[in-house]
């Protein structure tokens, strides 16, 4: 039997609700009418999108339920899990899986939201990533919380030697310009002394707001110049109508200098390298640490970790391995980060995100290209040997664009492959200045 959810009432039940409580807001506070910059000129129960006073909800029903989904239920999508005191849609309602319909937080673990999750972007403390890679296999986290005792068991990094192949590049794309990440602590407090229980971190894409471009600056001051380390925000990393605020943000919290994530959560973002369209980087189950001085001048010793989806490798272009190497015993031509991945490190991811049991995804005839998925089953892992052609004790996926042999590789793209390959990344940031958006 499933779990009462008191809060799932009937949608005509909710639409009243909400004419009701928006009536009723109107007549009593601010309502669309005032005007303002910031979310403090609405007062309470309202906040400010495009210099006017809007009123989103006022209970988590409205959220869920939205007024115009009445009538209209298969076509509509929940505005956000919960209602906030500034009367905001938060949080995420998202299937993992659509034949499940599973509705899941966006912050588990998490009863309020915390400090600066519905602050604008650039309102908080920012940092400028000036060193990042992926980390050894001794670095991560534990991810699916399948720690055994300690030891190699609670690291989960199985994309580690990726690094191998790709941080000279991630280095000389840093240092260059063309791939540049914005931290920014939101909800820190203005005496800040080394701890906040409550706060959170936003990530975004960056480029640098020197006109013309000058990389020189992006870290520290150059000799014979007085400033340095300005941004603007990508507006791909943004979301909603005003763009106010950063599609990517965790719930943190920093004890005597440490930052820890308080809960682990998705994070999305746009990865602006190379020519447009930039591919869509999502990574699940994220987890961060760092330390933060006094000072807000650094943060140091960053540690994210989380699990990089099958469809999300699968969307990815391979830039590694063009020709045969020691490192590379296949040559990969017109391939998938997907293709990499399966054919050089293993075809069952690590993470089984969805939890009904490892999935696979195979090369069969040894050309680099998947062209074999199956979907998880208990106790049932994958065929690991070279010639496997089914999926023994599992569901065969189709691909998405059935009966084209050359895209066979497309049955990545199936939701019914849900799970992830797990990945740490080292990191370190210097303060920075974020000084509007643009690309």
């Amino acid at each position: 039997m499933q779990p009462a959810r008191p809060w799932l009432v009937p949608a005509s039940t909710a639409f009243c609700i909400s004419v009701l409580g928006l009536l009723a807001g109107t007549l009593a506070g601010p309502g669309c009418q005032t005007r303002c910059e910031k979310n403090r000129d609405c007062g309470g129960g309202s906040f400010c999108s495009g210099n006017r006073c809007e009123v989103e909800c006022f209970n988590n029903n409205d959220c869920i339920n939205p007024a115009e989904c009445e009538g209209n239920q298969t076509a509509c999508r929940p505005r956000g899990l919960r209602c906030n005191s500034i009367g905001r849609c938060v949080g995420q309602v998202r299937p993992v899986r659509e034949e499940k319909g599973e509705v899941i937080d966006i912050t588990p673990g998490v009863t309020d939201l915390p400090e600066g999750w519905d602050d604008e972007h650039s309102s908080g403390q920012a940092f400028i990533v000036n060193q990042i890679a992926i980390a050894d296999r001794g670095r991560g986290f534990d991810i699916d919380n399948q720690c055994n005792g300690g030891g190699g068991g609670c690291i989960d990094n199985y994309l580690w030697r990726l690094g191998e192949l790709g941080n000279d590049q991630i280095r000389q794309g840093l240092l260059g310009g063309e791939s540049l990440l914005l931290l920014e602590l939101a909800g820190l407090p203005t005496d800040y002394g080394g701890d906040d229980p409550s706060l959170t971190v936003k990530i975004y894409g960056a480029r640098d707001a020197d006109d013309p471009f000058f990389p020189a600056n992006n870290f520290k001051v150059p000799v014979g110049q007085t400033s340095c380390c300005q941004f603007k925000i990508n507006p791909q990393s943004l979301s909603g109508i005003d763009q106010l605020q950063a599609r990517a943000r965790a719930p943190a919290q920093i004890e005597r200098g440490k930052l820890s994530s308080l809960a682990p959560v998705p994070i999305q973002f746009t990865l602006t390298v190379g020519v447009p369209p930039h591919p869509e980087i999502r990574l699940e189950r994220v987890l961060i640490s760092g330390r933060i001085p006094v000072g807000l001048r650094e943060f140091n010793e960053g540690l994210l970790g989380g699990a990089v989806p099958v469809n999300t490798l699968a969307q990815t272009e391979n830039p590694y391995c063009k020709t045969v190497s020691p490192r590379c015993p296949v040559q990969f031509t017109d391939s998938t980060l997907i293709d990499l991945v399966s054919t050089l490190l293993g075809p069952q991811p690590d993470i089984d995100l969805d939890l009904d049991g490892p999935e696979c995804v195979i090369d069969t005839d040894g050309d680099g290209a998947i062209d074999l998925c199956c979907d998880g089953a208990p106790g049932q892992s994958c065929s690991t040997g070279s010639g496997a052609t089914s999926c023994p004790g599992k569901i065969e996926v189709p691909s998405i664009t059935p009966g084209v042999p050359q895209l066979k590789w497309k049955c990545a793209l199936a939701p019914a492959i849900a799970d992830g390959y797990s990945v740490g990344i080292t990191f370190t940031a210097v303060r920075a200045t974020i000084v509007g958006t643009g690309q």
